[in-house]
This record gives structure tokens, sequence and C-alpha cells, in this order.
């Protein structure tokens, strides 16, 4: 019998055993070599793009973005890897983020613009869409007693108000008003008390519900209360600062747009 190290293992089966973990690890360390060896590409900006590419092509499109910020972040003035990546924001609808790598990718290198062109009016259209004055553009309004007038014809930009339940985080309605237009909306409020809030500016960014130009959020110093008598109902009436005739009163007070309620 062959000697033993005391735990029942003689030493040719022990020395036996060195050898095979040695050739495991040996083939394992071979695979990991082949491996890294078969994606030389990814190590240039343009393996990346290629990469992006193939994902597109997959209907990989998390991957897409991963390789095409790599192929970005290898070459920062890599304008088609901004516009492919432009193309896979919008196709996955992340129309604002898209606008911007299409941008990027025409200041970069203007002969793409041509291209590129058809691509950011599709999503301007819709980011930015053209909004009716007096459109909702989020909730609905409930057959009620009472009004709710909203006078913008001596108002300096488009607005937004919207009427939040007391107690709610949210708007039930919002309303969009543009600059010049009067609004008078007869017994749609339902009864109850509301916080009413504005959002002021330009560019109504319909995808992030928010002015991106001159952005202003504002909130009625008290919640308002509306009986359900009919007829009852406030008037709304916006000015420009230079001019404030003498029946005007600022109830309004500026808040932060972490303040404002979610649409």
């Amino acid at each position: 019998m062959g000697m033993t190290d005391g735990r029942g293992l003689s030493r040719p089966a022990l020395l036996l055993s060195v050898l095979l973990l040695c050739v495991i690890i040996s083939t394992a360390g071979a695979e990991v070599v082949a491996t890294a060896a078969a994606q030389p590409a990814t190590v240039t900006a343009t393996g990346w793009y290629e990469q992006g590419n193939r994902y597109v092509n997959e209907g990989r499109y998390d991957g897409a973005l991963y390789a095409y910020d790599m192929a970005i972040a290898l070459n920062p003035d890599f304008a088609r890897a901004y516009f492919t990546k432009g193309q896979v924001l919008a196709t996955i609808g992340r129309h604002s983020d898209a606008l911007g790598a299409y941008e990027k990718a025409i200041a970069l290198d203007p002969a793409l613009a041509p291209v590129i062109d058809s691509y950011l009016q599709t999503s301007e259209k819709i980011v930015y869409p053209d909004i009716p004055s007096g459109s909702l553009i989020t909730g609905y309004w409930v057959s009620g007693w009472n009004y709710l007038v909203i006078d913008n014809r001596l108002g300096t930009s488009d607005l937004v108000v919207a009427l939040a339940p007391a107690g709610s985080n949210g708007a039930i309605t919002a309303v969009y008003v543009k600059k010049g237009f009067y609004h008078a909306f007869d017994g749609i409020v339902p009864p109850g008390t509301y916080a009413i809030y504005v959002t002021y500016g330009n560019r109504w960014n319909a995808q992030e519900e928010r002015f991106e130009q001159n952005a202003g959020y504002l909130r009625w110093a008290l919640p308002q209360y509306f009986p359900g008598t009919l007829g009852y109902g406030y008037t709304m009436t916006f000015i420009g600062q230079l001019y404030q005739p003498s029946w005007f009163f600022y109830n309004l007070e500026p808040i932060p747009e972490s303040a404002f309620p979610k649409l």
C-alpha cells in the first residue's frame, strides 16, 4: 500500500489531484484570454459604435446606448455616434434626450444636418406640440356649479393653471393658457377646497411637463373653497409686472419647482 498523508489520501492520488487542478486552471486561463481576444474592436470608439449598431439590430437598446456612450467617451467628437444614439432614444420614447443628441451631432458635423433633420422634426413635434389655448394638459373637467376664469390677455408668457384638491400632491386638472388669451370655464369645478398653482414660461415640454425657457412657479397664497353654489367661482387675471391697475391685488407667491404638484 502507498503511504498516506494521514487523511486517507495516498501520495500518488494527491499528486494526480494537484496535476488535474493545474490543468483546469490553465484551461480556464486560456478561455479568458481567448474571450478577450475575440472582442478587440471594442477598445476603440469605432469598435464600440459598431457594437452599438449590432445591439440595435438585435433590439437590445440598453446595450446599444451603453455602446454609443462608450464610443463617445473615447471620441467626444463622434457625431454619428450621437446621431445613432438619438435614434435609439427616440425609439424607446425618450424624445427630449433624443433632441439633445441630434443637436449635438449637427453641431459636431453640420454635413449630417440634412440626414438628421427629419428625425429631429419628428421628436420636436412630440416634445413641443402646438397646444391650443384653453386645452387640458392633464385630468378632466367635472360637471359642477362653480366657474373658473383665466384672463391672460395682459400676461407676458404662456401659463398652466393647476388645481390640486386639499391634502393631495397631484393636480386633478391643469389647463394651458397662451399669452393674449381669455377663457371662462363655466360650471366645471366640483365643490371642494383646492390649492391653485401656476407655472409660466416659454416652450412647453410636453414629455417633461414643464416650461424650458423663463420658467417660474406660483401658488395662490391660500387654498380656495368652491362651495358648489350656482354662479360661484374665481377669476384669475395675469398682467405684466410693470403695469398694475388700482384694482389689482397680487395674491400669488413664488414657490420652488419641487413644490409644484405632479401633473
